[in-house]
C-alpha cells in the first residue's frame, strides 16, 4: 500500500501520523510513504 500523510505545525499532529506509519510497517502493509508538511513546522525537523 502507498500512503500520503499530511499534517504538521505541532507535535500533536506529527506523532499520531508517525505511529500510524510504524504500525502499518509492522503489519507488512506499507510499501511507500509520502509525508506532506511545511518547511517551517516541527515536521521539517522530526519527519
Amino acid at each position: 500500500m502507498r500512503v500520503m500523510i499530511s499534517g504538521g505545525g505541532t507535535g500533536g499532529h506529527i506523532y499520531p501520523a508517525l505511529a500510524l506509519i510504524q504500525r502499518l510497517k509492522e503489519r507488512g502493509l506499507l510499501d511507500d510513504v509520502l509525508y506532506v508538511g511545511t518547511q517551517r513546522g516541527l515536521e521539517s525537523r522530526i519527519v
